[in-house]
């Protein structure tokens, strides 16, 4: 209903959509995000603690995200957006626009819902890229380097993958990452190359693996929990340059993601 008063209210059934019609879906995505959360946290009693706040300014930046479950899909609309305003370009999955608030706002803005099992990766990856042009002061682009949610069933897939392909090193070295998943360089990457300028913003989270599935919320997986988040900057000037050496050094942040939440479980 929202959506629907949005697009009349704004005259989007005019013709070419307005920047007031886009910072009005822009208020209407903080707001819908602040509703499930806020609702969410009220229902299973879980508080949330951040540290590195002072990392999201100034913008713009890339921000590189831990994807553990369904609901840290609300870490940056909550956290990053709503209370600074700053406009995050999201990569998502193709398969979220099953999901009508998805698919209608998400596509009135400039997101990307990219196709994961498309037998094009390299145009895919040129998609990611172009999600990045033109960013300016106030805006951002977010991106889930594990491109899937972590599960233990997952990570041996993705290991017996790499040691079936003959990547031994990189699988030994993935092997040690044992509370998330190996980061997928190609769109990461892609978004350095094309925002050269941009530094980029790292978070890690925990306390949401409780919530992996509807099941495990429907079993009590949030209730009480501690969700703790962290948010850390690397400066554009210190990120290598050169393809091996960047996708060396976002595996690097990786291993420091899972440290931290080795450190945060015991």
């Amino acid at each position: 209903m929202a959506c629907a008063v949005v697009w009349l209210a704004f005259g989007a059934w005019r013709g070419a959509p307005s920047q007031r019609f886009r910072d009005a879906n822009f208020r209407l995505q903080c707001a819908w995000a602040r509703a499930l959360f806020g609702g969410a946290s009220r229902l299973y009693g879980f508080r949330v603690e951040v540290e590195g706040r002072e990392t999201l300014a100034p913008s713009p930046f890339l921000l590189f995200l831990r994807h553990a479950s369904t609901a840290d899909t609300l870490l940056p609309a909550v956290l990053v957006s709503a209370p600074l305003g700053i406009r995050l370009r999201y990569v998502l999955k193709r398969e979220l626009l099953w999901d009508p608030c998805l698919d209608v706002v998400g596509n009135r803005l400039p997101n990307l819902f990219i196709d994961r099992f498309s037998e094009d990766s390299e145009r895919e990856i040129g998609r990611v890229a172009a999600l990045a042009a033109g960013l300016g002061p106030g805006e951002g682009v977010l991106i889930y380097p594990e491109g899937t949610r972590f599960s233990a069933e997952k990570r041996a897939r993705i290991l017996e993958r790499l040691r079936a392909s003959g990547r031994r090193d990189l699988a030994a070295r993935a092997e040690r990452l044992t509370r998330v998943l190996p980061p997928r360089a190609g769109g990461p990457l892609a978004l350095l190359d094309a925002a050269p300028a941009a530094d980029v913003v790292f978070c890690a989270h925990t306390g949401f693996e409780g919530a992996t599935s509807l099941g495990a919320l429907w079993r009590g997986g949030l209730v009480g929990r501690r969700v703790r988040v962290a948010f850390w900057r690397v400066p554009a000037a210190q990120i290598p340059a050169g393809g091996d050496a960047r996708a060396d050094w976002l595996f690097a942040q990786w291993e420091r993601i899972d440290v931290w939440l080795a450190q945060r479980s015991a």
